[in-house]
């Protein structure tokens, strides 16, 4: 049995319970799920979901009992507390959550999906990490190389479905090769710990087959300046329901 904590999420909406050691969901997830808040549509589905506080986010802000939406998780102990974290939080719109893994996509999950969205493991080399936290290692090392990764949220959307990520700032480079030839409207949101400062994460959006070109966005400051706060009014706007438009 691990041990876990019970964690709040958009100001108290949600409450999500999560392993006190190894992973732990944060404003990742939070900023993951904006965005995908931000793009209408119907049937969604979030690949590597962990113990779904971004899948449950995403249902908290659209607030929509049309929405379909479905975590899939190859871990079968954040699959589990995935399912407890959805009975905890009743949310608008049909939710499941299915084991699985993106890299090998099952035939019932392809071509299905108007988003497929992920935050993904950060790292595929697995020297990467030294912490011996067996979930550690597992939550932060990818497996396999990130293309791969894409490839398989690719073959789960629609054919002008929508692709969302968000990752390391300095694998920008890979994710825009991996999307090239077959993706387009590619949308790059920087993600800065504040003003100024060089860009951590980027929030990645696209859809599927499509020739438009790519879109440089402002992207958002996640905390003020030293003594102003915990958190920015950007993102401070997005717990309270907000999103990020990508």
């Amino acid at each position: 049995m691990i041990e876990t904590t019970h964690d709040i999420f958009l100001k108290g909406a949600l409450t999500i319970e999560q392993p006190s050691k190894g992973y732990r969901a944060g404003t990742d997830a939070v900023l993951l799920a904006a965005a995908a808040a931000s793009i209408p549509v119907s049937k969604a589905l979030e690949a590597g979901c962990g113990v779904g506080t971004a899948l449950l986010s995403l249902a908290s802000l659209r607030n929509d009992s049309t929405l379909s939406l479905t975590g899939l998780e190859k871990d079968e102990v954040a699959w589990s507390l995935a399912m407890a974290n959805a009975k905890r939080n009743p949310l608008e719109g049909e939710i499941e959550f299915v084991l699985g893994n993106v890299l090998v996509p099952d035939e019932a999950h392809l071509s299905r999906y108007d988003l497929v969205f992920s935050n993904p493991p950060y790292f595929d080399d697995d020297r990467a990490i030294r912490d011996p936290d067996e979930s550690r290692q597992t939550a932060y090392i990818l497996g396999a190389p990130l293309e791969a990764w894409i490839k398989g949220m690719l073959a789960m959307a629609t054919p002008k479905g929508r692709f969302l990520m968000i990752h390391r700032a300095d694998r920008l480079p890979d994710i825009l090769a991996a999307l090239r030839g077959k993706a387009g409207d590619i949308g790059v949101c920087p993600v800065r710990p504040r003003a100024g400062d060089p860009a951590k994460r980027v929030v990645v959006s696209a859809r599927k087959g499509s020739r438009a070109p790519l879109r440089l966005l402002a992207g958002i400051d996640m905390h003020p300046a030293v003594g102003e706060g915990r958190f920015s009014d950007a993102y401070q706007a997005i717990c309270d329901g907000g999103v990020l438009a990508v």
